[in-house]
């Protein structure tokens, strides 16, 4: 018996006043409840449609960009209409149900901006009880091409992989969790900006109470996502050799190189920085500045997310980051992959998406 037929059943019991007295205070904590619920699970329906609609959108635009002349809108969207939908579907693997109605693509061969809605209803759970079935998610995303993709980058990851970071993350899961799934996706939207591995190469090196074994910089992406999917967490921090380690991989003569010889570009060098803690050591903290330093003055870019950490974390990663606009300080899960989001779309210089 559902909860409706109850609540009815017990509405037309004459028993007595005080019966329906205590029913009817009884009801707005129900109807509250309800809502809470269909709220919570709403919301995380609405973050796997807007992620799932940027992926699906930067990889229907990179097929573009490889395979139609930008200037015949007519080609441009019939190819935006091919693409979409299968990419859209294909990410939006852990999403609760819902009801698909369709979506809306325009490309404008003036701005050569495309964009596209993606219409979804929320099947409510509780609050049918109220006679509320769900409501509108609807999604919009935006993408402005350009002639063709590249834009040459070498980037190192620098991850905490302390103690800490097995700590909540305030979703249900650990910090580690977050890093992992938000460096996945800034990947596979990487991934999708250079299909053909020739314009962005990565590495990574882990830290806690030191420096743990680093993954070179390589043209094969997976390689690095591979290196971060395995990291566990223990031991203290101290990110002063891991800054140091990024910063010599990046400045090698043999970076320059490998690009020239198969782009024909000069690198951009990046450095992604990120720690939810403090270094255990003044002095720790120090020789991690002075790298930043002397990697911004060679003319590196920094940015850092520092990830639910305390004062001392923020203050020290905010000196690193090369401004303000490359400076994150996220507070939960869905603002941390959003950090990395945020990190790889300016990466991705091809092209620019909002949401």
């Amino acid at each position: 018996m559902n909860l409706g037929i109850i609540i009815r059943k017990y509405l037309s019991n004459k028993s007595g006043n005080t019966a329906i007295s205590a029913a009817f205070s009884f009801i707005p904590i129900i109807f509250s409840v309800g809502a809470a619920i269909d709220y919570s699970r709403s919301a995380n329906l609405h973050s796997n449609v807007a992620r799932a609609t940027d992926a699906a959108l930067l990889a229907a635009v990179t097929e573009v960009m490889n395979d139609v002349d930008l200037d015949d809108a007519a080609a441009v969207n019939s190819k935006l209409n091919e693409t979409f939908e299968p990419f859209f579907f294909a990410n939006m693997y852990n999403a609760k149900p819902y009801e698909y109605n369709g979506y809306e693509v325009n490309y404008d061969p003036n701005t050569r901006n495309a964009s596209v809605k993606v219409l979804v209803d929320y099947k409510a759970a509780a609050t049918t009880i109220m006679g509320i079935d769900g409501w509108k998610i609807d999604v919009e995303a935006a993408a402005t091409m350009r002639m063709k993709a590249g834009g040459a980058v070498s980037m190192f990851l620098v991850l905490d992989r302390s103690g800490s970071m097995n700590w909540s993350n305030g979703d249900g899961g650990t910090k580690m969790n977050s890093l992992k799934s938000a460096v996945d996706d800034m990947i596979t939207d990487l991934k999708a900006a250079d299909p053909d591995n020739k314009f962005i190469r990565m590495g990574a090196v882990a830290y806690s109470s030191y420096m743990w074994e680093h993954q070179n910089v390589r043209w094969n992406l997976d390689k690095t996502n591979n290196y971060v999917q395995a990291m566990y967490a223990n031991g203290g921090t101290d990110s002063s050799d891991a800054m140091s380690k990024a910063y010599s991989k990046l400045k090698r003569t043999a970076e320059q190189t490998q690009h020239m010889r198969k782009n024909g570009q000069e690198p951009k060098l990046i450095i992604v920085f990120m720690t939810d803690g403090d270094n255990n050591y003044s002095s720790d903290d120090t020789a991690t500045i002075n790298t930043c330093n002397a990697a911004k003055d060679y003319g590196m870019h920094i940015y850092t997310v520092a990830f639910m950490a305390p004062s001392n974390g923020e203050a020290l990663l905010s000196s690193c980051a090369s401004s303000a606009s490359h400076y994150f300080e996220p507070q939960n899960n869905d603002e941390m992959i959003e950090a990395f989001k945020k990190i790889g779309d300016n990466v991705a210089e091809s092209l620019v998406l909002s949401q």
